[in-house]
C-alpha cells in the first residue's frame, strides 16, 4: 500500500511540474523571441532548412532590434537570410563569421515613427543540412555584439530568447523508395528509345 501511494504521489508531482513548467509556461512569458517552427526541428542530411524568427507578446512594441545567432557549422551551413519587411524598414546582417557558425550582429529598425507591434516577424534564415543522422545543433539566440538588443526609442526591452534544437534524422524510407523508382523508370525509358 505504501509503495502504491508513493507512486501516485510521484505521478502527481510529475504532472504538476509539467503543468507549471512545461510548454504552457513559455506562453505566459512576455517579450519572447523564438523560431516559429518550434524548439525541436528534425531534418535530413542534404535538405535545406528555412526557419522564421518571430517576436511574440511584447508589452512595449519595438522600433529597433539587434541580436546574434549561433549554430554548429559541422551540422548546418549558412545559405542566406532575409529580414521581415514589413515591419522593418532598414536592416543589416553581419555574415562575416557565418562560415564558423555565427551571425554576431543582425540589426533592423523602423524609421517612420511606427513600431513592430506586439507580435511580429523578424527574419528568415536558410541553412543547408550537412550533418549525419543523430547529429544535433542548437540555434542559439542572444545579445548582439554591441549589446543593443530590442528597443522602443531609447528604452531597452528585456527579451526572453527561446533557442531551438536541430536534429539530423535518417531520410525516410519512402524517399529512398521514390528515388529508386525514379532511377528505375529512367533506366527503362532509356532502353525503350528507338535507335
Amino acid at each position: 500500500m505504501h509503495n502504491q501511494n508513493t507512486r501516485r504521489f510521484s505521478l502527481f508531482c510529475g504532472l504538476l511540474t509539467l503543468l507549471l513548467f512545461g510548454p504552457q509556461a513559455s506562453a505566459s512569458l512576455t517579450n519572447v523571441v523564438r523560431f516559429s517552427q518550434g524548439d525541436h526541428l528534425a531534418v535530413a542530411s542534404g535538405e535545406l532548412l528555412t526557419i522564421d524568427l518571430i517576436g511574440e507578446n511584447f508589452t512595449l512594441a519595438p522600433d529597433g532590434a539587434a541580436f546574434s545567432l549561433q549554430w554548429d557549422p559541422g551540422v548546418l551551413s549558412y545559405v542566406s537570410s532575409a529580414v521581415a519587411n514589413p515591419p522593418w524598414e532598414s536592416s543589416f546582417i553581419n555574415e562575416a563569421h557565418a562560415a564558423s557558425g555565427l551571425i554576431d550582429y543582425a540589426f533592423m529598425s523602423i524609421t517612420n515613427g511606427s513600431n513592430a507591434g506586439s507580435d511580429f516577424g523578424i527574419a528568415r534564415f536558410t541553412f543547408s543540412v550537412l550533418g549525419n543522422a543523430g547529429d544535433i545543433s542548437a540555434l542559439a539566440l542572444g545579445n548582439d555584439a554591441y549589446s543593443i538588443g530590442f528597443l522602443k526609442g531609447v528604452t531597452g526591452l528585456d527579451v526572453n530568447f527561446v533557442n531551438s534544437q536541430v536534429q539530423v534524422v535518417p531520410l525516410p524510407a519512402a524517399a529512398w523508395m521514390f528515388g529508386a523508382g525514379l532511377v528505375g523508370m529512367a533506366g527503362s525509358m532509356k532502353r525503350r528509345r528507338p535507335k
